[in-house]
């Protein structure tokens, strides 16, 4: 049987060639790359890069236990973590590369259209991601000690949908877990403004629910075509968040059925005492009105969509034009040096460098966490 990439990557040496940057944000950057074995074997994969001016220790740290913790993450809805270590100074954590967009790229373009995303699909999207959520939410160490990991950051940003029908988790680097051996200032909001919870912005005592939460934005945004806090200001949206007013799906979408308009409102209560208490729960619900509405519904769905949108994206934006901006704004040689540097710096360091060990942690934990008896993706 063919090792399986996460144990070549602990075992074989290994070099990595990135191929193009997929997105940059404020703290780090993506890059498609190719992993390389000497026995030929070549897989792509994701890099993701600390970028060199967030050098401060404090980024480094929430890095690193963000990269531990992908590392002992195995389920199918969560982006896998292969590998971590130094190259040149700076932090990149190898991940699997999903194939497709964020969630958040697709309902963007269907809300500039007032269109919302199918019923079936979008309730199946949340269940993914509901079953993701029971999985770290109940995860423990190999002596049954609970990993107390709440993601803080689950919006339509941080899920990936792939053009064969996964549905993954992202972006685990707001996460608290009880292993982390960097502690979040009790006073850091962290998140996306339009996906947090009511009792973060009140400055009330926090757990699992606040994903559960967002969780619950994201299924109603996916339904209703639109956003549900975010306002003309961030200030507007704060205020949004706080009063927590939600309208009825149905003022906004005909189609769907008031169970599913029950649900949502008791997932995005203002009280956390009144939501639906745990991720299990949801997955539940969310199973039962699957059955109702359309048993057949799944990946095949969610590769649809993403396949519609990608072809759609690529009309909209041909490479020609692209070419030609980046020719216009004279970053093409900026960006061929930058690329050319990066790679020089992996393919010197990547093979000689030691990976970061997830038994480094304060608990000891060797080959992934415990949960619920759910499939695990290894």
């Amino acid at each position: 049987m063919a090792r399986s990439l996460s144990t070549q990557l602990r075992r074989a040496p290994t070099r990595y060639r990135p191929i193009s940057r997929i997105a940059v944000g404020g703290m780090a950057e993506v890059w498609r790359a190719e992993a390389s074995f000497e026995d030929g074997g070549k897989y792509e994969v994701a890099i993701k890069r600390v970028l060199p001016q967030m050098g401060q220790p404090v980024f480094r740290s929430m890095f690193e236990d963000e990269a531990r913790l992908g590392m002992l993450l195995r389920h199918p809805n969560i982006v896998r973590v292969y590998d971590a270590r130094d190259v040149g100074g700076t932090f990149i954590m190898v991940m699997e590369l999903v194939d497709g967009d964020s969630l958040k790229s697709i309902i963007e373009r269907a809300h500039q259209r007032n269109a919302c995303m199918p019923l079936a699909m979008a309730l199946h999207v949340g269940r993914e991601l509901a079953a993701a959520l029971d999985y770290v939410h109940v995860a423990e160490d190999e002596e049954g000690n609970h990993l107390g990991i709440i993601h803080r950051d689950v919006s339509p940003h941080n899920l990936l949908l792939g053009r064969d029908g996964a549905v993954k988790l992202m972006d685990f680097g707001l996460a608290d877990a009880s292993v982390h051996e960097h502690v979040h200032s009790e006073e850091m909001v962290g998140g996306k403004l339009g996906y947090l919870a009511p009792e973060i912005i009140m400055q009330k005592p926090v757990d699992h629910r606040i994903d559960l939460f967002g969780l619950g934005i994201v299924i109603w945004e996916m339904l209703a075509g639109r956003r549900l806090f975010q306002g003309e200001t961030d200030a507007d949206t704060v205020r949004n968040v706080a009063r927590c007013e939600v309208p009825s799906l149905r003022h906004y979408n005909e189609h769907v059925p008031t169970q599913v308009d029950q649900l949502l409102q008791a997932m995005l209560a203002q009280d956390p005492d009144k939501r639906l208490p745990s991720a299990a729960r949801i997955v539940e619900a969310l199973d039962a009105l699957l059955r109702r509405i359309d048993p057949d519904v799944g990946h095949k769905d969610v590769a649809l969509v993403v396949g519609l949108h990608l072809h759609q994206k690529k009309r909209e934006a041909p490479k020609e034009d692209l070419e030609l901006d980046i020719e216009v704004m004279g970053l093409a040689d900026l960006f061929q040096d930058e690329l050319s540097a990066f790679v020089a710096s992996v393919a010197d360091a990547s093979g000689g460098s030691d990976a970061l060990d997830p038994n480094d942690f304060a608990l000891g934990i060797t080959s992934g966490v415990r949960s619920r008896p759910r499939p695990i993706d290894e």
